[in-house]
């Protein structure tokens, strides 16, 4: 039956028009080719072999209930025979440019993208109700997985809770508007702040890329002077932006250090990867110090990273309390932090942004957001019935990180992330006590994981 409303599960979700969410190696965030450009420039990364897992650290999450095997394998299939990028989007990608204007990819990047394909995956049941997810190959192939198998978790979630509870297209508006209605709310919010400024990071968890799409346009026409751009490669090149907006992820320090046995070489690898991070990219030398404990990493800081680095992502601890963290880090080490930049970018909305402005506003000398699933999947708690019976409907949290590394002997190694919040912590269980007593696990409380 045809329909005048304007929402509906054709307009929302690709596979409900028999498409592939994923159409576009671009349909990614920025940090994954800038990772890429740093690892193919050392060979001694760039053909690791990593495998990488999925994760729900929802336990009433049950993906196996919701999503047909067949149809997961019918949208994974058609991203992996995506087996190159096209003349067009590499012209955009080597347009894309620092601030003083030098490309941020190298050539020899842009020609291994030209015939790139994404190695196979694994994926079964666990008997549990969920999924095994794994994905194996070098590192400098097996890493684009992560953003583009959690694009399709996403939206294969919420169109097949949809399609399972039989949500009829009066209740799918609702659920729409009801989203789009939070999304002019944070508006407001944020309309009402000018000190107020951040970039959209939802492209790991949107509801779907048709709803990514609408949402970023109405934040680009709504907020033209506090939405800077988008993490998405595809959507800013949509959008006319030549720079999408990213740095790197834990990824980039939990492989390396995967390869280490003792502290002292754990802890000097980790630095490492930094101090060539902001050598091979000086214009995004943004610290990510959580990784293995942000406490950790400041009291330890060796001198150049201190003095050469331009900010700081706070990504799992309470920014409220990391800024000021920061800040006395910085001023101990005689620098000064009205040079400097923090980015908060952990399970924001416009409350908790707002909050954290007023809090810590002219602390640093830039405060700006990564704001990601608060924008592109609002929908916890839209559901239009009283009882969710496959679960819960909406937004939840899944990773896609780097499970083990293939040393040079041929066995397999954990990687390891603490991060700020214990209740983030990945790896084996010997492998993340070893990581525990070589950082201390300083500074560390647990707290709610909201994506």
């Amino acid at each position: 039956m045809r329909t005048n409303l304007p929402y509906t599960l054709q307009n929302s979700f690709a596979p409900a028009r028999d498409e592939a969410e994923v159409q576009s190696l671009l349909n990614n965030d920025v940090y994954k080719f800038l990772m890429l450009d740093f690892i193919l420039a050392r060979p001694e990364y760039a053909n690791l072999n990593v495998r990488w897992k999925m994760k729900v650290r929802n336990q009433d999450v049950k993906l196996w209930n919701v999503i047909p095997e067949w149809e997961f394998r019918a949208q994974l299939d058609t991203t992996q025979s995506i087996w190159w990028v096209s003349p067009a989007d590499i012209s955009y990608l080597r347009g894309m440019t620092s601030i003083g204007g030098r490309p941020l990819l190298r050539e020899e990047t842009l020609k291994f993208l030209e015939t790139f394909r994404l190695p196979d995956y694994f994926l079964e049941s666990d008997k549990a109700g969920g999924y095994n997810l794994s994905f194996e190959g070098s590192w400098a192939t097996s890493m684009m997985w992560e953003i583009l198998s959690l694009k399709i978790v996403n939206s294969l979630y919420l169109y097949n809770y949809a399609k399972k509870a039989k949500i009829t297209p009066v209740e799918w508006n609702r659920i729409m508007t009801g989203l789009m209605g939070r999304l002019y709310t944070d508006i407001d919010t944020v309309k009402a702040d000018p000190r107020i400024t951040f970039s959209e990071f939802g492209t790991r968890r949107a509801a779907s890329t048709d709803i990514h799409r609408q949402v970023l346009e109405i934040l680009q026409s709504e907020l033209p002077g506090q939405c800077t751009g988008t993490s998405n490669v595809m959507l800013a090149r949509e959008f006319g932006q030549n720079n999408p907006r990213g740095t790197n992820a834990h990824e980039l320090r939990m492989i390396p250090t995967a390869l280490q046995d003792s502290p002292e070489d754990i802890i000097t690898t980790m630095y490492d990867i930094d101090r060539q991070w902001m050598a091979h990219f000086p214009e995004l030398a943004i610290l990510l110090p959580d990784t293995f404990g942000t406490s950790f990493y400041y009291k330890n800081a060796p001198r150049d990273i201190i003095e050469g680095h331009i900010g700081t992502r706070f990504d799992s601890k309470d920014p409220i309390i990391a800024i000021p963290e920061y800040v006395n880090f910085l001023l101990e080490n005689g620098q000064d932090p009205l040079i400097k930049m923090g980015i908060p970018s952990d399970g924001l909305d416009a409350r908790s942004i707002r909050d954290i402005t007023d809090k810590c506003s002219g602390m640093v000398g830039k405060l700006t957001y990564g704001w990601g699933t608060g924008l592109t999947n609002n929908t916890k708690g839209l559901f239009p019935r009283e009882k969710e019976n496959f679960g819960p409907f909406g937004s939840f949290s899944v990773v896609v990180k780097p499970d083990a590394v293939k040393r040079s002997d041929g066995t397999w190694v954990s990687c390891v992330k603490l991060s700020d919040n214990p209740n983030k912590a990945m790896g084996s269980p010997e492998r993340v006590e070893l990581f525990k007593k070589t950082f201390w696990v300083a500074g560390m409380s647990e707290q709610s994981v909201v994506v």
